[in-house]
């Protein structure tokens, strides 16, 4: 009996011992957890606070001394609640911030022992919302493929039928070009801006005079859309840059097409490069087309955004032309700058630093 008693006050001496330096080290934690981006809350058995920290308190929206109260009173969250009660296996939460409606956090609850509960909480929102945009993206890539994939479909399923007239079958080969090429096109400035997002830093830059890129441009779509009255071109600068021929080429070559495709038949397309008042030099592309809401301004460089969907699909383009031109104008130092007004127009431009 005498060793019996012995060891019952020896085994919870020891454990009080053991919780006593657990806490101490946790407060000793309370250093480091300041500098942490995530919120860190520690919970006694009674579910009250016995530390956090200040991205804790910014994202629940705790006060600076919660110390010894319980988290339900200052955080009214009911599944937050629940969840900290719960134990280590449960899923992460994905629950609306208390202070910001418009930001998701996270929470995982981590069990040190039976009277300490330790939750961790994320702000999630960016990566949600990368999340949503990567699905968009994969789900325009589906939409844009699909349309030419079904026409390129159904032209095999008539010429390998042996019944089809020999003239069909020849036509429909020259017909099999145009969603070909659209799959082609896709493709290529799929795998120009995936190499753009992935390399924002540009190698080692040229000097590029400017003048002759954008003529050659020029000529390049005139070639395209054959010779056309309304489109003109007015260069009054030598000024030279320091650039990436290509991708250069390209910004010229997307925002050129695009003013045509977005401009009734006869309304003038001018293209021009001259020097500005501050010592840069501008290349601008003005039309007098359909002109942009005010609204879409902002949003005409994402990915696969389209101002009027149905009307883009009869005018053609991929979709990523204006998202090349906002990435390779970002690797130089300079930004796509859009003045419009609906029914009158648009005015493209950007600045260049000269050598």
């Amino acid at each position: 009996m005498d060793q019996l008693s012995d060891d019952g006050p020896s085994k919870g001496a020891k454990k009080k011992s053991d919780q006593s330096k657990l806490r101490a080290r946790l407060r000793d934690l309370e250093f480091f957890t300041e500098v942490l981006p995530d919120g860190v809350v520690i919970l006694n058995n009674l579910l009250s606070i016995e530390a956090t920290n200040e991205s804790a308190q910014s994202m629940l929206g705790l006060p600076d001394d919660p110390i010894g109260k319980p988290l339900e009173d200052f955080v009214k969250v009911v599944r937050l609640n629940s969840f900290v009660r719960g134990d280590s296996n449960q899923e992460p939460l994905e629950f609306t911030s208390p202070v910001q409606k418009d930001s998701t956090l996270e929470a995982r609850l981590f069990l040190v022992d039976k009277d300490t509960r330790v939750v961790i909480v994320r702000d999630i929102t960016t990566l949600n919302r990368l999340l949503t945009m990567r699905q968009s993206f994969v789900a325009n890539v589906s939409h844009e493929l699909r349309t030419p994939l079904t026409v390129v479909k159904g032209y095999l399923e008539t010429m390998v039928d042996e019944t089809a007239p020999e003239d069909l079958r020849l036509s429909l080969i020259q017909k099999l070009s145009a969603p070909v090429n659209r799959m082609e096109s896709l493709v290529q400035d799929l795998l120009l801006l995936t190499q753009l997002e992935s390399n924002p830093v540009p190698p080692e830059m040229d000097e590029i005079k400017m003048r002759d890129l954008i003529q050659t441009a020029f000529n390049e779509v005139q070639g395209l859309v054959g010779s056309k009255d309304n489109l003109e071109i007015n260069q009054t600068s030598d000024a030279r840059i320091r650039g990436i021929n290509q991708e250069l080429s390209s910004v010229c070559i997307n925002l050129i097409s695009n003013a045509l495709r977005y401009s009734p038949g006869g309304a003038n397309v001018i293209v021009s490069w001259s020097d500005t008042k501050d010592g840069k030099a501008r290349f601008a592309v003005q039309d007098k087309g359909l002109g942009i809401a005010k609204e879409h301004l902002n949003r005409i460089t994402e990915r696969f955004y389209r101002v009027d969907m149905k009307d883009s699909r009869t005018r053609g383009g991929t979709g990523l032309g204006l998202a090349i031109v906002k990435h390779v104008l970002r690797r130089h130092n300079s930004e796509l700058k859009v003045e419009s007004s609906v029914g009158e127009g648009s005015l493209f431009y950007c600045d260049f630093e000269t050598i």
